[in-house]
């Protein structure tokens, strides 16, 4: 059974906007650490608005995105399934109560030691590209189900996962088939991965196409039970014009698809990146003069925290002060708190002055960051403050309850738990302190 610790998640009045959630979490945990707050309900709204725009495309949560605790148990909760990429991900999902039939082992290029884990449990479903780690599977686990991940790309679109991993469409796949057929393996299907972020609608409906037509070259080799599609990852989380798009043309490429057919996907970042919002504190500051005064400011995260996707994705960062006092704009830099020369948050932004003690707001900061933080120079990684409000929460009680087969709310329960969050003083109720 699920396990989903409710607790743990601080609820607040509906009109407490998150600028007076940070002020408040800042006043009564005295606060110097840079946090995160994770909106609860945005996690729930994604999950409501994926299942209604591509109710054909069943989502498996990529946890290497954000593997916090809060995250997994809610999407648990509402009966979302699982991507792993390792034994450790696996256990992960395992012990907060979701069934091993919930879960996709999905990285191409496994240890013998996490398939081992994967038989013990039974999870069956995991990728191949090659014939190497199809004879690897066969002699730890030889009734895994096998789906074949291809190399299709989408272009100019996010970081190009097909450069490691894939299986060349015109050249690999049907000696791989036929190499399957052989060593008399299950093939369950076929994935692709378009990189991440990936918003061309397009890629995806060529990668569905593909795969329609590789199952019935595999039926026609006598593949009878093969019946998966995986789409993959990397749809956004933070522009709804470009998801729209995509679940318009995955729809339209499903059209006409055997109903025997499963189709799953890999989202990561949909569901994290704008539930999230990183804080941090100004703990130094100089100003350098020369042809134009700049100011450097350096905060308690960086690129060896949550910023190191600036390396590897190049995001467009947003620093917003948490007091906005106006007045005029100055060129500025900010550094990461390490003694690293590289640890620059943003090398040049225009942004009013600030001072040493003050906070600056970082927005949609839900994916790759927490995963990726390290404990470098001594700095440990920021903490995370599960928020939500009232109607959020119940919202997702309601939901929790019509998964479980309820047709009409049990209103006692939901009372029950909500009495208890209010016990705890959980409810913000009173005026939130000012923060100069």
């Amino acid at each position: 059974m699920t396990s989903f610790n409710i607790g743990k998640i601080s609820v607040y009045d509906d009109n407490i906007d998150d600028m007076n959630v940070i002020k408040n979490i800042i006043q009564v945990n005295d606060q110097e650490d840079a946090f995160y707050i994770l909106d609860v309900e945005c996690i729930v709204r994604q999950h409501q608005k994926w299942c209604s725009a591509m109710p054909k495309v069943s989502p498996h949560y990529a946890i290497k995105c954000n593997p916090d605790q809060t995250v997994i148990e809610v999407l648990a909760s509402l009966n979302c399934k699982f991507d792993c990429a390792s034994k450790q991900e696996m256990q992960q999902i395992i012990q907060t109560g979701v069934s091993s039939d919930r879960i996709i082992y999905s990285h191409p290029a496994k240890p013998h030691s996490h398939i081992k884990y994967a038989k013990k449990i039974g999870v069956k479903t995991m990728m191949v590209d090659n014939t190497l780690e199809v004879l690897k599977i066969k002699e730890i686990y030889p009734d895994a189900k096998l789906v074949i991940r291809l190399s299709i790309d989408s272009g100019s679109y996010g970081i190009k996962m097909c450069k490691k991993f894939g299986c060349k469409i015109n050249t690999e796949v049907i000696t791989l088939m036929n190499f399957i057929k052989n060593e008399k393996m299950f093939l369950r299907g076929f994935s692709f991965h378009l990189g991440s972020p990936c918003s061309d609608a397009d890629s995806y409906n060529r990668g569905i196409e593909i795969c329609k037509n590789l199952l019935d070259v595999a039926k026609n080799m006598g593949f009878d039970e093969i019946n998966l599609i995986n789409i993959g990852g990397g749809i956004p989380g933070d522009d709804d014009e470009s998801f729209y798009k995509i679940a318009k043309a995955v729809n339209k490429a499903l059209e006409n698809l055997d109903p025997s057919i499963e189709v799953i996907s890999e989202p990561g970042r949909y569901y994290v990146v704008s539930a999230f919002t990183l804080v941090t504190f100004i703990q130094s500051k100089r100003i350098i003069d020369g042809e134009v005064m700049k100011r450097c400011y350096f905060i308690n995260d960086g690129i060896f925290g949550s910023f190191l996707d600036k390396i590897i994705a190049a995001p467009l960062y947003v620093p917003i002060p948490l007091c906005n006092r106006g007045g005029k704009l100055f060129k500025s830099l900010i550094w990461g708190p390490t003694c690293h020369p590289t640890d620059s948050v943003i090398d040049d932004v225009m942004i009013e002055d600030l001072s040493i003690g003050d906070w600056i707001v970082w927005q949609n900061m839900g994916s790759y960051t927490i995963c990726t933080a390290s404990s470098f120079n001594g700095f440990a990684p920021s903490a995370v403050y599960p928020i939500i409000r009232k109607t959020g929460l119940e919202t997702l009680l309601n939901d929790i309850n019509e998964i479980q087969n309820l047709k009409s709310i049990d209103n006692y329960v939901k009372e029950d738990i909500l009495e208890k969050i209010e016990d705890k003083n959980l409810f913000i109720t009173h005026e939130v302190p000012q923060i100069m």
